[in-house]
């Protein structure tokens, strides 16, 4: 998928900013397929493997969140650990474990509402980029399911923790992205579906977060005084724009 020519460009000043995992990519998938991997190279019950990958992803994220200080290169071989530890193996089996599954991966890792709505920014001139974290698996192995799923040409600039040094929430990250991305941090719009590492980080940057809520039971929220909204498919970012758009021209 080639990023479409652009025709009818809208003078904004925002820079759109995209976390990966739950808001592009699914990661509840790629938690199933590493634990199909898991249960083939390890042996075991596949839902009880596959619960087990869920928790220890949850405690890798709670160690990154009580760690601050944690680089992303001792984080992302900390949280390979607990898996190893998890599974009784080693951290090398676990990256042969994870890069499987990553080859396994296609484009059906891609939520179908992306596509469009990147098409759709892209038309109206706005500059998009990634801000991302990292754990258990390299951003290496994430840029390549971008370019899979053919959505990375759309992006012009693409910070990975790992990368950067610094990890989400950290408003460091979000600050490094705006300085690359030519951006005002005030200006920043920044789509995530954690409220704490995404919505937590732009916002102490003093940008604007979006939460991607796809099972949310609310509808649509924009609060421009606040700095948030809250959206349930991400074509409705579309809006979330146009809206702040009037109200910075206010």
């Amino acid at each position: 998928m080639k990023a479409p020519i652009k025709h009818h460009q809208l003078n904004s000043r925002f820079t759109i900013g995209f976390d990966v995992w739950g808001t592009i990519l699914d990661l509840d998938r790629v938690l199933d397929l590493i634990a199909l991997e898991a249960a083939e190279y390890i042996g075991g019950v596949l839902p009880e493997i596959r619960e087990k990958v869920i928790r220890v992803h949850g405690e890798a994220r709670k160690l990154r969140r009580r760690n601050p200080n944690l680089s992303p290169q001792a984080l992302l071989e900390a949280s390979k650990k607990i898996m190893a530890e998890a599974f009784n193996t080693s951290p090398s089996r676990i990256d042969e474990i994870i890069r499987n599954a990553f080859e396994r991966a296609g484009e059906s890792l891609l939520f179908p509402d992306v596509p469009p709505t990147l098409s759709k920014l892209s038309e109206m001139g706005l500059p998009m980029g990634i801000i991302g974290n990292v754990l258990f698996w390299p951003s290496t192995y994430t840029r390549i399911l971008l370019e899979r799923t053919g959505v990375i040409s759309f992006f012009g600039e693409i910070v990975f923790s790992d990368e950067a040094g610094f990890s989400k929430p950290d408003r460091q990250i979000f600050l490094y992205f705006a300085e690359k991305t030519n951006t005002d941090p005030s200006n920043l719009v920044y789509v995530g579906d954690n409220v704490v590492e995404d919505i937590g980080g732009v916002l102490s940057a003093g940008g604007f977060g979006v939460l991607i809520s796809r099972r949310a039971s609310s509808s649509r929220l924009i609060i421009p005084d606040l700095r948030v909204a809250l959206v349930r498919d991400l074509r409705e970012l579309i809006e979330v724009v146009g809206v702040l758009d009037r109200y910075r021209g206010e």
